[in-house]
């Protein structure tokens, strides 16, 4: 006895192939968002071993006496007047690559974030530290702090 075709025919293999797209769907979905979130870890990690450079280099300069520490000229960053160093290691086992730059200005004793030509002797100055990590997802770090002379 011949069987007869039905409507509902060949439905469970459709069935089947539209579950397993959307399941490979999501199944790429979560690894991608894994992916992602690692990276997001990694750069947190390298955001706080940049605010560790840059807590360094403050202590590093405010321990010296008000005198020693030198200006950048005019604010800017030629040469290594203003404490630019590159390459520096950091991190798990030395791996990562920060840059530091380290500028310093005399400011206004009313707006601190004015930078203005020093007087003689100079009263206040601005140290500016920037350390920026290796990886794009991680945010530069900036820290500053105001020396007053003695």
């Amino acid at each position: 006895m011949p069987r007869k075709m039905t409507t509902e025919d060949g439905v469970a293999v459709v069935e089947v192939m539209m579950a397993g797209c959307v399941l490979g769907i999501a199944i790429v979905g979560v690894a991608l968002m894994l992916s992602s979130a690692r990276s997001f870890v990694v750069a947190r990690g390298d955001e706080r071993v940049a605010v560790f450079l840059a807590q360094q280099k403050l202590e590093q300069l405010r321990a010296l006496e008000f005198a020693a520490v030198p200006l950048s000229p005019g604010g800017a960053c030629p040469g290594t007047t203003c404490y630019n160093e590159a390459n520096l290691t950091a991190g798990v086992a030395g791996a990562a690559e920060f840059t530091r730059m380290t500028t310093v200005d005399c400011v206004a004793k009313h707006d601190l974030n004015i930078a203005v030509a020093c007087p003689t002797p100079p009263i206040l100055k601005r140290l500016t530290v920037t350390v920026t990590p290796p990886i794009h997802q991680a945010d530069a770090i900036v820290l500053q702090t105001v020396l007053v002379s003695p």
